[in-house]
């Protein structure tokens, strides 16, 4: 009787049943949408997807450290985008680069880990998407863009504003409220073509969302953005934006909890999963996109999986938006790259 399996883990291409050939291709280390593992940055790459677990500066509900090891279990088997018509994964040379070096509980070497190898990614011409991991990350996220690109504008999807203040002579200078705040005074935010979408969730002073507004910043509220519409959210992006290079964040808290349990600081009266994919095509197809980072996805509090497929679906709209503007595809339900 002839083995059923040959040396390389595929059925023998001959027996006496016939040949054939299963053509699994999903051995291995587990990657976001089964994307080949290397650590290998070249200028051919298109996209580069890494985790950073990292919450150390999570001030509810710890537990985003596993977000990324959970974004990347939640795999849908997609390789193209019914909805863009675009073959993803086949159009793009992307690689899944593991999680970037951080240390819980050393904010400032993995700060410093994390601007070093987004600088290092940037210099590819490919686009990172980062899965993560608290919000505290889009600071040095942002300082390793400004290094590379100097200042971006951002469309930030999520139920808070994220830019409190603490004074840096705290104790505990940063967290996972301030990154926002921290990246503007620290020149990495191009605030005039910025716009932050879905805010709802309360905060503990006034002050925070002044300074949003005062910077130079758009902001829809969450009742805002409803009563606008998708069609009229995604307008609102690409006027602000227009042609900036620009970088997307999307919190997983901007979806309601009823779609998103997973994450450290969930607020009702949030967005449906399908609300935010059309947000995501309309008002982003064909914008500058220069990075993306898909944060706040905690697995202990998910239930069977919702939030960390909803964030693994989110991450692959990015992906299917890169493979667009690499194939020249412009145009969605009327939203043309060219229309502002």
């Amino acid at each position: 009787m002839s083995n059923i399996l040959a040396e390389d883990g595929k059925r023998n291409s001959s027996g006496e049943y016939g040949s054939y050939d299963t053509g699994f291709d999903g051995y291995g280390i587990r990657t976001f949408s089964k994307l080949p593992y290397s650590k290998e940055l070249s200028d051919d790459l298109d996209v580069i997807v890494a985790g950073l677990p990292f919450d150390t500066l999570t001030t509810a509900r710890p537990g985003t450290r596993l977000g990324p090891t959970g974004i990347r279990a939640a795999y849908l088997g997609n390789t193209c985008s019914p909805d863009l018509n675009v073959a993803t994964t086949s159009v793009l040379n992307a690689i899944d680069w593991g999680d970037i070096p951080v240390e819980n509980g050393n904010t400032k070497e993995s700060f410093d880990s994390i601007s070093q190898h987004i600088a290092d990614f940037a210099k590819t011409g490919a686009v990172p998407i980062t899965l993560g991991g608290d919000h505290s990350m889009a600071f040095p996220e942002l300082m390793g863009y400004k290094e590379i690109y100097g200042k971006l504008a951002i469309v930030h999807f999520d139920s808070h504003s994220d830019t409190g203040y603490h004074p840096m002579d705290a104790d505990a200078p940063f967290d996972h409220g301030t990154p926002f705040y921290d990246a503007i005074t620290h020149g990495c935010v191009d605030t005039e073509h910025s716009i932050q979408i879905g805010m709802r969730g309360l905060v503990p002073e006034k002050t925070t969302h002044d300074f949003a507004h005062s910077s130079g910043m758009d902001m829809l509220t969450a009742t805002q953005a409803h009563n606008l519409g998708i069609d009229g959210v995604a307008k609102a992006i690409r006027k602000k934006v227009g042609d900036a290079p620009v970088f997307i964040t999307f919190d997983i808290d901007f979806l309601d909890p009823a779609y998103a349990p997973g994450t450290g600081t969930p607020e009702g009266g949030g967005f449906t999963t399908w609300e935010a994919f059309e947000m995501i095509r309309k008002g982003l197809l064909g914008l500058n996109i220069k990075g993306c980072d898909l944060v706040c996805v905690n697995p202990t509090y998910d239930n069977a999986e919702i939030t960390c497929m909803a964030a693994a679906r989110v991450a692959f709209e990015f992906m299917s938006l890169i493979a667009c503007k690499k194939e020249g595809i412009t145009d969605y339900k009327g939203y043309h790259a060219d229309t502002k």
